[in-house]
């Protein structure tokens, strides 16, 4: 294989080690447990750490591209016309923290695609959620880009987790 894609979103299981075979025990999620927007969407950053580093050891791959990543949040236009997505600010930050460290002990992970750019139609929730940067008016077409546009911008401006 030339290279992996994958697509992280969420941890499918927490473990916790055993004494018996295989060597742990899977632990529920707490009902409590974080989330984005879509119930389905529990939060745990760490997946940008421990995928990449499964799929090496799995698969000795030389390149590794994250082709999917992204939440929905509860966009809305501001009085001011901005929208102030300060949660997916956090999920960004901290998704982006877990690859970065993932990167430094040398997991060859040569690119990331967020999803998504702009808010769009999603097959199981239509116009409802929105994933996008850019936040779309579906009416007139117009364009906004949100907070998080700007923050995601310069961290790929310095190649860095600000």
């Amino acid at each position: 294989m030339d290279f992996v894609g994958i697509n992280l979103y969420r941890p499918s299981v927490y473990v916790q080690a055993s004494d018996r075979a295989p060597g742990y025990h899977t632990i529920p999620f707490n009902k409590s447990h974080p989330h984005m927007l879509s119930s389905w969407h529990l939060l745990g950053p760490e997946v940008m750490y421990w995928a990449p580093r499964q799929v090496r050891s799995l698969w000795n791959v030389e390149e590794i591209y994250i082709t999917e990543n992204g939440c929905a949040a509860s966009d809305n236009l501001s009085g001011d016309g901005r929208v102030y997505d300060s949660d997916r600010i956090m999920f960004l930050r901290n998704h982006l923290a877990h690859l970065q460290r993932a990167t430094a002990e040398g997991m060859p992970v040569r690119g990331y695609f967020h999803w998504s750019l702009m808010d769009n139609f999603e097959w199981c929730d239509g116009f409802d959620t929105r994933f996008g940067l850019v936040y779309v008016n579906f009416q007139t077409q117009e364009r906004t880009h949100k907070l998080s546009a700007t923050y995601f911008r310069e961290a790929v401006a310095h190649n860095a987790v600000l």
